[in-house]
């Protein structure tokens, strides 16, 4: 799509394009392994950074038993078994490539310590706990600790920039639990209440990794819910649920380190659980309609009632590390969820709109902007993206962003791609767009300096940005110089103002205004209690219910801040794009306050226009020269075009409205 607008570039001719990055071993296979462990501080400050920088994406251990092993180990190493040996180096491992302790605290010394040495002590660890008990030896002898080593070592691999071998391992991991009826509730019954827990968290981690792994790499899950049985991956009914899948759910007003990893980890998983809906009914179908991402939507929208106060994204301002973690990662796996299910949407009106600039630019008149049921799941996963962004800010603010956590990787780089997108052609009009972008492609930096994976996603990013910012400044110069015309078309603009019937390159009913984000989505300015006073009282133009007219919101009587600054807003605040107020990230597809005169709500039945469907094989088929006729059109211009400009000649990629069907197809290809 850049190429055919732009021409090509540094972005649209990347000679890695094709390839997947994979990182590799600093340490020769003929080095001795000394199997030594650490001194006990060294040991506790590597554990702490681990279940820090898993908070909320995995539960392996609970951490006072994990502790209290480890203090028996270092009381008695020789009695101590080589199964957990391994498992305790994996974990050494695992926390010394995320920790991100405070500068000049007595962790950082010893995190530093570690890291300054001429091993990379990290896959030390690793190679030890292989050494000491490999997993993979007697695979088919499996047992639980394996099951739990094995998913470590995918977790390692993953922020080894390692995916293919994180992605085998996983499926090893799996398969080994499948053996031993992880997924299976009646297998419990035989087993104490902690082992019972111990082995539904390890399951629960199994499946988020599953998911991650599987929307991240594009590869098929390796775990069916079709197979699990009772609360396996369902939140057990100890804390008040009256909904099966906890959407009713009561929390304590305090919650210990356990009870709050337990409710971080419910929470992944409910978003996982969505995610592989998507994947399943979406993905792998190759086709999505609007029907079935509301009735997926609706899903989404539930998704706040179970959470647990603690972990809600407003909290990440005063939070410890810990807390601040969870949060990000439970939000993180949120938003990806209504970026999967959106981003077709967004991907289709991206692509028409860009044909759109092709038009313009050879026949000087811009087709009209139809406002399909479609507009509004394009529109959540812009702001679902920008959400994604300001969450990592946050923690990069706050101090805790470690540089190689795998998950914070993939999702600030799929959400960049979206607003630089939107950038691109000018989708949604966001007023901290740009300063998005800026701290996006910053944090990507910042975790490119220790990550061979967001170094190559940096690149990306960093040419995709340098792309956006020549085709804005040929849009630029394109409107200068129309400007610039002199002082005839000075008076065709002044005539075209008092007759509005002569057609003037400056007209504006040619070009509509750029579409906004819509301020349904974000709560009342009253209602939050981080709002700075500046803000609320600022004024804002609504809409006007004309499809083909909206009005510039009010400028606010403060420069714009970024959404992410300190100074007179809190860092946890994100901003409506358009109009500076707060998004609620629990309303991002909550749209019931939605104005019934600005537009129809993705959560009624009443949206206006028929069924829409998308064809992602059709979706990817970029005209070369003759745009493709027959396309189905909507609204006002779909009877009589644009000033001259057939809607039909701006192809809209296989989309199904209605009771209409593709020429050529018979009734039974055409989906409902």
């Amino acid at each position: 799509m850049v190429e055919n607008v732009a021409g090509p570039s540094t972005f649209t001719n990347d000679p890695q394009r094709h390839k997947i990055v994979e990182g590799q071993f600093s340490l020769q296979s003929s080095v001795r392994h000394t199997h030594l462990l650490p001194n006990k501080r060294t040991a506790v400050v590597l554990v702490d950074a681990f279940f820090i920088n898993t908070h909320g994406f995995l539960q392996v251990f609970e951490r006072q038993i994990f502790l209290g092993e480890l203090e028996r180990c270092y009381s008695d190493p020789l009695s101590t078994e080589p199964s957990w040996l391994c498992l305790l180096n994996l974990v050494f491992a695992i926390g010394l490539m995320l920790a991100t302790p405070q500068p000049g605290s007595n962790e950082s010394v010893t995190i530093e310590k570690l890291r300054s040495e001429r091993l990379d002590r990290a896959e030390v660890f690793y190679l030890n706990a292989k050494s000491l008990n490999d997993p993979m030896t007697g695979f088919e002898d499996a047992d639980f600790w394996s099951v739990q080593a094995l998913l470590l070592m995918s977790v390692y691999m993953l922020a080894k920039s390692k995916r293919n071998t994180a992605f085998a391992l996983l499926g090893m991991a799996v398969r080994s639990a499948y053996a031993l009826g992880l997924h299976r509730e009646e297998t419990m019954v035989i087993f104490s209440p902690d082992e019972q827990a111990a082995r539904r968290n390890l399951w629960r981690s199994l499946f988020v990794v599953d998911r991650f792994l599987s929307c991240s790499l594009g590869r098929p899950t390796a775990i069916s819910e079709d197979d699990c049985s009772g609360d396996t991956l369902r939140p057990p009914n100890s804390h008040g649920d009256t909904d099966a899948f906890g959407f009713n759910a009561t929390f304590p007003s305090t919650s210990t380190f356990n009870q709050t990893s337990t409710f971080a980890l419910e929470a992944a998983v409910r978003s996982c659980s969505v995610i592989g809906k998507i994947l399943k009914r979406v993905y792998q179908q190759r086709k999505i309609s609007t029907r079935l991402a509301q009735e997926i939507a609706d899903t989404c929208k539930l998704w706040p009632k179970a959470l647990a106060p603690s972990l809600h994204w407003r909290q990440a301002a005063t939070a410890s590390p810990s807390q601040g973690i969870a949060i990000l990662h439970v939000n993180l796996f949120y938003c990806h969820s209504i970026v999967l299910l959106t981003r077709p949407f967004f991907l289709f009106i991206l692509n028409a709109e860009a044909q759109k600039d092709v038009t313009q630019s050879m026949t000087g008149v811009r087709p009209g902007r139809n406002h399909s049921r479609m507009e509004k799941f394009s529109e959540a996963c812009v702001i679902a993206s920008t959400h994604t962004i300001v969450l990592v800010q946050n923690a990069f603010e706050a101090g805790y962003l470690p540089r190689r956590n795998p998950t914070v990787i993939y999702f600030l780089f799929a959400a960049t791609l979206v607003i630089l997108a939107n950038e691109f052609t000018s989708l949604y009009t966001n007023l901290t767009e740009d300063q998005c972008i800026l701290n996006a492609v910053a944090v990507m930096a910042y975790c490119a300096e220790g990550d061979q994976q967001a170094s190559r996603l940096l690149y990306i990013l960093s040419t995709f940005r340098d792309a956006v910012a020549a085709q804005r400044a040929h849009k630029n110069r394109s409107h200068t110089g129309m400007m610039g015309m002199g002082s005839i078309t000075a008076q065709m603009y002044a005539t075209s103002q008092q007759q509005p019937h002569i057609s003037s390159p400056l007209h504006t009913t040619h070009q509509p205004p750029l579409h906004q984000t819509p301020v349904h989505v974000y709560p009342d300015l009253h209602c939050s209690p981080y709002l700075n006073t500046d803000y609320a009282t600022q004024t804002r133009h609504a809409p006007s219910s004309h499809p083909d007219h909206i009005q510039n919101p009010a400028q606010p009587s403060a420069p714009i801040r970024s959404p992410h600054s300190t100074a007179g807003n809190p860092p946890d605040l994100a901003f409506n794009p358009t109009f500076s107020r707060p998004i609620s990230l629990s309303n991002v597809l909550d749209l019931s306050a939605l104005d019934a005169a600005r537009a129809p709500s993705l959560h009624s039945e009443e949206s206006s226009g028929p069924d829409e469907d998308i064809d992602f094989d059709a979706l990817w088929a970029w005209p070369s020269s003759t745009p493709a006729l027959g396309s189905p059109r909507f609204g006002a211009d779909a009877a009589a075009g644009v000033q001259g400009a057939s809607e039909s000649a701006v192809p809209l990629f296989a989309v199904i409205s209605g009771n209409e069907r593709p020429r050529g197809k018979t009734s039974g290809d055409v989906t409902s």
